[in-house]
């Protein structure tokens, strides 16, 4: 049987979306565009979903399934367009949102605070110091610069209402951060400069943490999956998938999600670093 799944990053995803690809367009049975969070646990998902599809050695299974990386905001819209059978959102639904299409949470996932592997004065920040930097540029120990992602994120949408001052207003509230933040496109980009950068503090998904880079407690917490099932660590947020409605996913997008779903799928999940959801 054959088993394929095409993978589309950022820079080909916008060209992909912005032209007006429509679901099936470009032949894959499966389409779905969205989150650079999500997208790499989706990934192991259809791999795993075609490999049991092959065990059954019947060729009317044969599924395609295009994975196209790009955020949040696009795979929702992509959604509402028609542009994939389902986007993928590291968020909730906005308000604006809602109404036009669904979501379905397939897991949970913590943001965690990341830094160079050289860094060895700051180990733990509160949500105020984090702040702090974000919004007035003060330095947490040797940390004298940040990242936050572009407009569009789950991730940064997720980051910004979790971080608060002292006084408890939320980073997205600013009109505007301070000159020592910079704004980059995607998980694999805010890896990229905090591994190359022992000044900068980033933020991505606590499933994408390699060894090029290494995690900070919050509020004296370690950023993992058990401590972000049990509520102690703080930063967290859904993985969804968004759809217009059950009625529209073809029965191929149907069996997919019920995989992502079940007992198996979600194994999966908590195999990756995620929270399952049942």
């Amino acid at each position: 049987m054959k088993k394929k799944i095409v993978a589309i990053g950022l820079a080909a995803a916008m060209s992909v979306t912005a032209v007006g690809v429509m679901a099936g367009c470009s032949g894959a049975d499966i389409t779905v565009s969205g989150s650079s969070s999500v997208a790499p646990l989706m990934e192991v998902l259809a791999a795993a979903y075609m490999d049991k599809l092959a065990a059954d050695d019947d060729s009317s299974n044969d599924v395609e399934i295009e994975v196209i990386t790009s955020d949040s905001g696009t795979g929702v819209s992509d959604a509402q367009n028609g542009r994939n059978d389902f986007g993928m959102a590291s968020r909730a639904l906005k308000d604006n949102e809602k109404g036009s299409v669904t979501s379905k949470q397939i897991a949970t996932d913590g943001v965690a605070l990341i830094v160079n592997t050289s860094v060895t004065d700051v180990t733990d920040v509160t949500g105020a110091q984090v702040y702090e930097l974000y919004a007035n540029g003060t330095a947490i120990g040797g940390l004298s610069a940040a990242i936050s992602r572009e407009d569009g994120s789950g991730t940064r949408d997720a980051f910004d209402s979790l971080i608060k001052s002292a006084d408890g207003a939320e980073l997205a509230d600013l009109e505007k951060f301070a000159d020592c933040v910079s704004e980059e496109t995607g998980t694999g980009a805010v890896k990229t400069q905090v591994s190359g950068n022992a000044a900068v503090l980033g933020y991505i998904s606590l499933g994408s943490v390699d060894n090029t880079i290494k995690t900070l407690k919050f509020e004296g917490v370690e950023a993992t999956a058990e401590n972000v099932k049990s509520g102690d660590y703080k930063l967290s947020r859904p993985f969804n998938i968004v759809y217009t409605s059950e009625d529209a996913l073809s029965d191929k997008a149907k069996a997919f999600v019920d995989f992502i779903m079940s007992a198996e799928g979600q194994a999966i999940v908590e195999e990756e670093g995620y929270v399952s959801v049942i």
